[in-house]
């Protein structure tokens, strides 16, 4: 497990949600925000 390059992790830089996926989620589902999700490295 681990090291799949396929998914990432996005965190919400407005209210700190985390989410995983292939590609940047539009939308944060706690706080609403557009575009407000970075690469988590």
């Amino acid at each position: 497990m681990g090291g799949d390059a396929t998914m990432a992790t996005f965190k919400c830089t407005s209210c700190g949600h985390e989410k995983e996926g292939r590609c940047k989620p539009q939308k944060c589902p706690e706080c609403e925000g557009k575009k407000t999700f970075e690469k988590k490295e």
